[in-house]
């Protein structure tokens, strides 16, 4: 399906898209560069629309289109856009046929220079004013707003450096995998929160596990901290226990029968997330994670620990 048709026939406002009844004529400029401007600093990395000839009402959309003859040329936008908000956002408005009505389409596109924000005063808008996309509003850049736009500017980056959980930390009451994680942004990273899941091949959640410290066990007040331009290496430790083997189908001897798709999600002190999956991953497990399938098929078990 053409991705235009799909947006107008499915899609709904929020921080790509958004719904216009009608052009942005003359006296209309100020909304014009608000909605540009928040648009282009929203946190979605892909192409974003404005769609104009449709009224979005709660009960659904209403397609109106707007008169072919009344189209207004995308340079008269263009060069208010570049006279007014800097630095320069790369976006075209063209006429879209769609079931006999013409609709006008603003796309915005390598939007990768963020923040965007007012060059000068014009009809109310102040110089510096920064708006941004969340969900179908616009509202007004926030500090944690300017951290991820500087943020995005590089990448934190989680690569696995091995194909299998260890579940073999009893006495902690952890499973561990080898990562690296690399912060390539100016800004420095601060992990505070994590979760590892384990899917089967059908992406139905098995079992989930937190993130309680990288090369020890500190528990869920445990914090990862990465300068700018910076890179760690380690083994991030998970919880586990004796219900996990089970959901797992793990045997008595610690080995599961197929391979796991597995994704580690981070998250930082201002709440930007960061995400690595692994296919046909292997999870081992050892010690007294084992008893409940050892006691399942009447093997005994001598702990080592005392839970």
């Amino acid at each position: 399906m053409d991705k235009i048709v799909e947006l107008i026939e499915s899609g709904y406002e929020c921080q790509f898209l958004d719904f216009k009844e009608r052009q942005y004529h003359k006296d209309k400029s100020m909304d014009l560069l608000m909605d540009i401007m928040a648009m282009a600093n929203s946190r979605h990395n892909g192409d974003k629309f404005i769609i104009i000839g449709i009224k979005d009402r709660p009960e659904g959309k209403e397609i109106k289109g707007i008169d072919p003859k009344d189209f207004i040329d995308s340079s008269n936008y263009g060069q208010l856009v570049l006279n007014n908000i800097e630095p320069e956002i790369q976006f075209d408005y063209f006429k879209y046929e769609y079931k006999d009505v013409v609709l006008g389409i603003f796309k915005i596109y390598e939007t990768d220079n963020k923040p965007y924000m007012m060059r000068k005063n014009f009809s109310g808008l102040k110089e510096g004013l920064c708006l941004i996309r969340k969900g179908s509003l616009n509202t007004i850049a926030k500090r944690s707003d300017f951290d991820y736009m500087y943020l995005s500017k590089g990448h934190f980056e989680i690569r696995f450096l091995e194909r299998a959980l260890h579940a073999v930390h009893d006495i902690e009451g952890c499973a561990s995998i080898e990562i690296v994680l690399t912060n390539s942004t100016e800004l420095p990273i601060t992990i505070n929160r994590g979760t590892l899941y384990i899917h089967d091949d059908d992406g139905k959640e098995l079992s989930r596990h937190l993130v309680y410290g990288l090369n020890e066990y500190v528990g869920a007040d445990y914090k990862i901290s990465l300068p700018p331009k910076s890179e760690v290496l380690g083994r991030l430790m998970v919880g586990f226990d004796s219900l996990d083997v089970v959901k797992l189908n793990i045997d008595e001897y610690g080995i599961g029968t197929e391979g796991f798709n597995i994704e580690l999600v981070l998250e930082d002190v201002r709440e930007n997330q960061y995400s690595a999956t692994m296919n046909k991953a292997r999870v081992f497990v050892d010690g007294d994670f084992l008893w409940k399938v050892k006691h399942k098929k009447g093997i005994p078990h001598k702990f080592r620990t005392h839970r």
